[in-house]
Formats: C-alpha cells, sequence, structure tokens
C-alpha cells in the first residue's frame, strides 16, 4: 500500500459533497480510520461492520473538515456544508464486500494480528514499531483492494477556474 492511497482518501473527504459517490466515500473513510488489521479482519469473520465501528472517534481532515465515528454513524462536518455528510457503517461493510478481498490478504491481516496479541514485550519494547506497521500496512491492502472504481467527480478537482 502506498501513502499516495491515504492522500488520495483524505482528498476525497476534505472535497466530498452530498454528490459523491456513496461507495467512494465510504472507501476513503474505511482506509482513512479503520486501517488497521484487525478492522477488516472482524469484519470478514462477523459479517456485520457496527463490530468495527468505535465508541467515539474523530480526527481533523483538510479544508477545515471533521471526521466523526460513533457506533451510530459516521459524519463529515465543515462550515462550508449545509448539513453533515453521514454514512452508516453497512457502507463500509459493501465496500469490504466488493469481491475483491482474497483470502490472502484475510491472512495477512491474521499473521499480523497474532503478532500483535503475541509479541513478547507487550505492547511496546524491541520491534513492536515493526509489528503496528505491519497491521496497517495489513489492514490498508484490503482497503485498497476494495477501492472502488471513481466515476468522476472527484477527478481534477483543482485544475477548476473561477
Amino acid at each position: 500500500m502506498t501513502s499516495s492511497h491515504r492522500a488520495d482518501a483524505r482528498t476525497i473527504l476534505a472535497t466530498a459533497t452530498p454528490a459523491t459517490h456513496r461507495p467512494l466515500l465510504a472507501w476513503a473513510v474505511g482506509i482513512t480510520a479503520c486501517g488497521h488489521a484487525i478492522d477488516p479482519l472482524t469484519y470478514w469473520r462477523t459479517r456485520d461492520a457496527r463490530r468495527i465501528a468505535p465508541d467515539y472517534s474523530g480526527q481533523t481532515l483538510p479544508a477545515g473538515r471533521m471526521l466523526r465515528l460513533t457506533r451510530a454513524r459516521i459524519e463529515i462536518t465543515d462550515g462550508d456544508l449545509h448539513q453533515p455528510l453521514r454514512l452508516a457503517w453497512t457502507d463500509l461493510g459493501d465496500v469490504l464486500d466488493s469481491g475483491r478481498v482474497t483470502d490472502e490478504l484475510i491472512g495477512r491481516c491474521e499473521q499480523a494480528v497474532i503478532a500483535w496479541r503475541d509479541h513478547p514485550g507487550g505492547f511496546r519494547g524491541v520491534g513492536w514499531a515493526d509489528v503496528v506497521d505491519g497491521c496497517s500496512r495489513a489492514g490498508q491492502a484490503v482497503w485498497t483492494a476494495c477501492r472502488p472504481a471513481d466515476p468522476g467527480e472527484q477527478l481534477d478537482l483543482f485544475a477548476l477556474t473561477i
């Protein structure tokens, strides 16, 4: 997974409108906020996207936007939006169910989570940074494989001059 996928996702989240292709928006939320290997692995085992929902989480996005995730919903807010952009956790589940997730990708997530759980130093110590990176790489690989086709509304956004 290259960092360009995360950068693309952050651009999508920063420029999304109510007309943005919903699967693309859900993918951008997923790769940005649910990129640890445990997230796609949990979904794959349960087929319930609410299981990857945090009680509450938030992060700032470019262009002064905020991404808020709760068990109930996902919202993107800022002053330019008349209403927040809202997604359901099932939207992220639909992206993960796109038919592009292979057994190999899920196996990588399983191995990364096992390494996380069984690290001899607990959640610190020699090699811990490598374990964390492995979990991120495995989770991000799943989201990268699931990226929906862009129907066009996000293409060349900065080429427009007014």
